[in-house]
């Protein structure tokens, strides 16, 4: 229920109720269960490209996580559970995008810098493969989906909307509603 309220919340922009005086602060979540459930709803309102006549519609759907992993046991506590259009959620990691067991729906890529993670992004460039991080200029330079903080401490993501057509994959106008989309470099 988490992943639903946290994306409610932002997406709708429901402030925090007021807490009376002496009453508990109500919870906040931090940066990375919100980049969390933003991964499970992206897995919502993201169309991957049609499966194949007789494909096994009740697969898991694949989050996985390459490289650095800054989520740790919060992506399993916040999405872990949840399913998505009835399919449950997998998440797999990996130091390294070639030692993931499957192709992965969405990936998180971990990485330390701009090149290391356009590497991982040509290496599922053939792939539909919605690719995610949160490294500056991700988005602009081939990713998909980059989360970035905004100047009132909120994650907030920009898409590369050439990236996701290229992969074959389509986004909800709901999404495009709340993101900044991006433009590669000419």
């Amino acid at each position: 229920m988490l992943p639903r309220l946290l994306a409610a919340t932002l997406v709708l922009g429901v402030a925090a109720p007021r807490t009376a005086v002496g009453a508990a602060p109500p919870y906040q979540p931090t940066e990375h269960e919100v980049k969390a459930a933003f991964l499970y709803h992206f897995a919502q309102l993201v169309t991957w490209p049609s499966a194949p006549e007789g494909a096994d519609l009740t697969k898991p759907v694949v989050i996985a996580v390459v490289g650095h992993d800054p989520f740790g046991p919060r992506l399993e506590a916040v999405i872990g559970q949840e399913t998505v259009h009835g399919r449950p959620i997998r998440i797999d990691r990996a130091p390294k995008v070639t030692e993931l067991p499957d192709s992965p729906d969405i990936l998180f890529i971990g990485a330390g810098d701009l090149a290391e993670a356009r590497e991982v992004v040509a290496a599922v460039k053939e792939a539909p493969v919605l690719t995610v991080a949160s490294i500056k200029g991700f988005a602009q330079y081939g990713g998909m989906v980059e989360f970035r903080i905004t100047g009132d401490a909120r994650v907030a993501f920009d898409i590369n909307l050439s990236a996701v057509e290229r992969a074959g994959l389509k986004m909800s106008s709901q999404l495009l509603k709340i993101a900044r989309v991006v433009e590669p470099p000419r």
